[in-house]
């Protein structure tokens, strides 16, 4: 039962792990939204400098399309940024996650192979249903990981890649 053991006591560690997760990442959307104000109040100051310098006022309606452009794209990247956060956290959440189900599922193959409950046809029978039903939910699980795997590629590839 050394396998029961080192489960009992991971277990619980889990939860932990994934409100440590949610807890980095809060902190990095904070800092990730703080940056943005930063350079969006930068941006503010530069196209008002901009906007005093202007010389022609058929100009102005130029400029400020293109300020009001670029403010657009500024926001729509602190959102691509957000989201891209927000999936690489659930990637991490569900890796976690597959982790605890190995466990459990080691867990439970470990009470299955107790010596305890050989011999005894009704916990034969009992057993045999058990695996089969542990089997069937594996197969369940594990497709449901692979398409939680896929999708979150998918949604990870679909943002551009982060700036160093």
């Amino acid at each position: 039962m050394k396998v029961a053991n080192e489960a009992l006591t991971v277990m619980p560690n889990r939860a932990m792990e994934i409100a440590t997760l949610y807890h980095k990442q809060s902190l990095a959307l904070i800092n990730l939204a703080l940056s943005h104000n930063k350079i969006a109040i930068e941006s503010s100051h530069q196209r008002a400098l901009e906007l005093l310098e202007v010389k022609d006022p058929k100009t102005v309606h130029q400029l400020v399309s293109s300020h009001m452009v670029n403010q657009v794209k500024d926001y729509l990247n602190f959102a691509a940024a957000s989201y891209q956060m927000g999936f690489e956290a659930h990637t991490q959440v569900a890796k976690v996650i597959e982790h605890q189900i190995e466990d459990n599922c080691a867990l439970a193959n470990e009470v299955l192979k107790s010596h305890a409950l050989e011999g005894n046809p009704i916990s034969a029978m009992a057993l045999s249903v058990v695996k089969s039903a542990m089997d069937t939910s594996h197969a369940v699980i594990n497709g449901a990981k692979a398409m939680a795997t896929k999708t979150s590629e998918m949604a990870t590839s679909s943002f551009p890649s982060k700036k160093s």
